[in-house]
């Protein structure tokens, strides 16, 4: 605890006092002072000189306090710490991305000398240097708010900088107001995946496509599958896939399936029209209950995410699509052809394995120009 001696006013050549108390603390050796200058010395100076004096010696302990560490030493412990925590392995390899990078920017920097300046400028260069999106800037920003905290949480600061930080996010109103209908595709289009697969060869991908089209599934839940998530039910006769499981591809983690999906509400069994049960059958013939239901029919391994991404960008190129597709676009699709139903929203969440999805909401609000017109006839007859 820090110990303060009787203060000393000392006159100076310039007419005015230096104010000084000297103190002793356990986190240094020896006696050291602080001090102030008043212009007058009487006690109402000095009653202010002490308040000032005191409040600075206070902010030196506080440094003093701190545990010193350099940035890439506090990103190592932090992501130790991640690591023991059982997060997931795609979560996991996302945050050590981020930490890796921070990691060659900051190196030996000293945590404590890492203002909310050096941030805000450092988030400003991703989005307008480096290109990034908003949504990049906004991730390192959490990440940011998450390294500082653990900073505080275990002694290395006093205080989180990026607490404090203004992001300059870009005009995104262009991309906001992408026309939905390059979410998902019609049914020409769907017809022109499909086609493109049979023209390659890829059989393999043709199958997947159709069953990711015909079930909503995330394109990571259908490589995912197993020939024993597919059941009949003995009283109903109707086929169910029960979806629990999805294919990550992260260090020390290649074409893996993991026990569990993104979110709780992605865990469904959900029925499977015919289409999809003829396809099961075809492909579950000959193999074991534990295998993988899809194959690439090169390495004969699970169908990667990676391998679905590169086709559909060469399918783009290719057939020269102003619409840039990616793997989400049959999930999408899945929920255009349900609303078209007329199938209410919450079953078609429930199916998607959404528990709130501003995207799946936005399809399904979404009404083709021929139902516009269909709609704006009748309601002319509305009393």
């Amino acid at each position: 605890m820090v110990k303060y001696y009787t203060p000393q006013v000392e006159p100076l050549k310039n007419g005015k006092f230096k104010y000084s108390i000297r103190y002793t603390d356990p986190s240094f050796v020896g006696v050291h002072k602080s001090s102030t200058t008043i212009t007058k010395n009487t006690a109402h100076a000095r009653n202010l000189a002490e308040i000032k004096v005191k409040n600075a010696i206070k902010e030196k302990l506080s440094i003093r306090s701190v545990k010193q560490i350099t940035m890439d030493k506090l990103i190592d412990k932090l992501k130790d710490n991640l690591d023991q925590q059982g997060l997931a392995p795609k979560t996991l390899d996302t945050y050590f991305a981020y930490l890796n990078k921070l990691s060659k920017q900051f190196k030996d920097r000293s945590v404590t000398s890492i203002t909310t300046t050096e941030l805000n400028a450092y988030i400003n260069d991703i989005l307008y240097k480096n290109k990034l999106s908003n949504g990049s800037a906004h991730h390192y920003h959490v990440i940011f708010l998450k390294l500082f905290d653990f900073a505080i949480q275990f002694g290395y600061a006093k205080e989180n900088p990026a607490l404090k930080v203004k992001i300059n996010f870009k005009n995104d109103r262009a991309k906001k107001q992408e026309r939905i209908e390059n979410w998902y595709l019609t049914d020409k289009e769907l017809k022109e995946v499909l086609d493109y697969c049979l023209d390659k060869n890829r059989t393999d991908l043709y199958a997947l496509f159709k069953i990711l089209y015909l079930t909503g599934m995330r394109v990571g839940e259908g490589c995912a599958l197993l020939v024993k998530n597919i059941f009949q039910d003995p009283e109903t006769h109707m086929w169910y896939v029960n979806i629990s499981g999805t294919l990550i591809n992260t260090d020390g983690h290649r074409n893996e399936r993991q026990e569990f999906t993104k979110t709780t509400a992605s865990h469904r069994t959900i029925v499977l029209p015919k289409e999809a049960v003829s396809i099961y059958r075809k492909l579950a013939k000959d193999q074991n209950a534990d295998d993988f239901l899809f194959h690439n029919k090169y390495s004969h391994g699970p169908i990667s995410i990676l391998t679905v991404s590169r086709f559909l960008r060469k399918f783009v190129t290719s057939q020269k699509w102003k619409k840039q597709i990616t793997s989400h676009i049959f999930r999408h699709t899945h929920v255009s052809k349900l609303a078209e139903e007329g199938y209410p929203l919450s079953l078609i969440t429930d199916r998607v394995g959404h528990g709130d999805s501003d995207i799946t909401r936005k399809i399904y609000l979404h009404i083709t120009h021929k139902q516009h017109l269909k709609f704006d006839k009748a309601i002319q007859d509305f009393k």
